[in-house]
């Protein structure tokens, strides 16, 4: 077996920091793997700069194209085509649009859209790109994540951006909505994407329980959460709509977020 050494320690330290929560100091990757610290801080600045490892205030953490590899692992394997029939079938139940869309550095990417005759038309289109934060099937992922890695994602963005003055304008916003979203399991935007278009997303994990992809269902404005205007801005609003849960039988969106939440729930069982 071909020995290479600095490729051996390289894969070491990102396993090494994939198994941790939190950022790793370059002497503790030295004294955890018995590196020497002059290799240790070559090979860290090699994937600094290759954006496989991000570096922070308290250590490393793994870098946005860590994910990016894993999302690329994906499309050549079983997930869109074990996806696709159980996205269809969403679809076709909720006469509404249904999407599996992965994340790609710090963007949303679609790779599945499947939609019924009566759905209405929406921008996400297979292929198609936009910021991870702005998006529910992005929020849905990124709320699985641990925060060191949300931020190492976000690092390089000097703004937020917005598509229709909704949505996060900074890390912090960002923060609390994803607070939210991971305590109630799935994700919501109203209009951040496109106009008058309410998406309600669930994540979905791989056999290590990463968020590898997420289930979104887009659907126009006029099915609203019970006594909440959909038109109000997603920081303001994200937080009390979740924390209405799925089980309010006034709610007019509870069965379509059961419906995400088991259909994101089927397919991580097909990875599995």
């Amino acid at each position: 077996m071909a020995e290479v050494p600095a490729l051996r320690r390289a894969i070491a330290i990102l396993r090494h920091m994939a198994v941790s929560n939190r950022a790793i100091t370059a002497g503790a990757l030295v004294r955890s793997l018995e590196i020497p610290r002059s290799s240790a801080y070559d090979i860290l600045a090699v994937l600094e700069e290759l954006g496989l490892v991000a570096r922070t205030d308290s250590g490393y953490v793994l870098g946005a194209g860590v994910h990016e590899l894993g999302a690329s692992y994906l499309r050549t394997n079983p997930l869109q085509r074990l996806a696709q029939p159980i996205v269809r079938q969403l679809a076709e139940d909720t006469a509404a649009t249904a999407q599996l869309a992965v994340i790609r550095g710090w963007e949303t990417e679609y790779v599945l859209k499947e939609q019924s005759l009566k759905s209405v038309a929406v921008i996400t289109a297979t292929g198609v790109r936009m910021p991870s934060y702005l998006t529910a099937t992005g929020r849905a992922i990124l709320a699985q994540l641990p925060k060191s890695e949300v931020l190492a994602m976000l690092q390089s963005e000097t703004g937020f951006v917005t598509r229709t003055g909704k949505g996060p304008t900074s890390i912090k916003a960002l923060n609390a909505v994803l607070a939210q979203e991971r305590r109630v399991g799935w994700a919501i935007e109203h209009g951040e994407v496109t106009p008058g278009i309410s998406t309600i997303a669930a994540p979905v994990f791989d056999v290590l329980g990463r968020p590898i992809a997420a289930v979104g269902l887009s659907l126009p404005d006029s099915v609203k959460v019970a006594g909440k205007d959909t038109d109000k801005g997603a920081d303001k609003d994200s937080g009390k709509d979740l924390d209405k849960g799925t089980g309010a039988d006034s709610d007019p969106l509870a069965p379509l977020v059961e419906k995400v939440i088991a259909t994101a729930a089927e397919v991580t069982a097909k990875l599995r």
